[in-house]
């Protein structure tokens, strides 16, 4: 089961979309325009954004960007009846796009089937991410060295004996890595001796 956010501003699709994913079990959160789409992200575990590239108020590219740099591991879905290719363009080189559905389109079994598909994706996607953060976790509590480790979206993995802001970079008292797994990259800190410090 994966959680989606559907951000159409036509009732109509938004509405029907919704009650079919809900009926296969899926939990669904809805949006009318971007500004409220970002407060449900804010406060929501989303793993799809489906969403309509003509919204209230700003561009659905702009809406795509800032997924993908505030929380890169969710997927996304473009419903769409713009024929401009650089917009298209635009929308999967600035977002994490899986799948561009074009309208008007036919909300059938198969286009369900479609955005189920990609939501397990994402599920799957988080859980390895999670697990390879526990493997990465017990490696570095048995090196015994203090570290502060985060996911790319700057959220807390794992510390010990060490407390820095995620924006810190390497210092003559800091060593930053960035660790590039297929799930995501890690951005670890180490100090550069073994004794508990805080910074910023």
């Amino acid at each position: 089961m994966a959680n989606y956010l559907l951000v159409e501003p036509h009732d109509h699709t938004r509405k029907t979309l919704a009650r079919l994913l809900m009926k296969e079990g899926e939990l669904i959160f809805e949006a009318t325009e971007a500004t409220e789409a970002i407060a449900i992200l804010e406060s929501s575990d989303i793993d799809v954004v489906i969403t309509e590239l003509r919204l209230p108020h700003t561009d659905g590219v702009e809406l795509l960007s800032y997924v993908k740099k505030k929380f890169p591991l969710i997927h996304q879905i473009v419903l769409t009846d713009y024929t401009h290719t650089h917009t298209l363009i635009a929308a999967v080189n600035y977002g994490n796009v899986k799948r561009i559905m074009t309208k008007p389109m036919k909300i059938d079994e198969y286009a369900i089937r479609v955005m189920r598909d990609v939501g397990q994706q994402a599920v799957n996607m988080k859980t390895n991410q999670y697990r390879v953060a526990d493997m990465l976790t017990e490696f570095l509590d048995d090196l015994g060295n203090a570290y502060c480790l985060f996911y790319e979206s700057g959220d807390l993995v794992s510390s010990e004996n060490l407390v820095v802001p995620f924006e810190v970079g390497e210092t003559s008292e800091l060593k930053r890595f960035v660790i590039p797994t297929q799930y995501g990259d890690f951005i670890l800190y180490q100090s550069r001796d073994r004794s508990s410090q805080t910074y910023g």
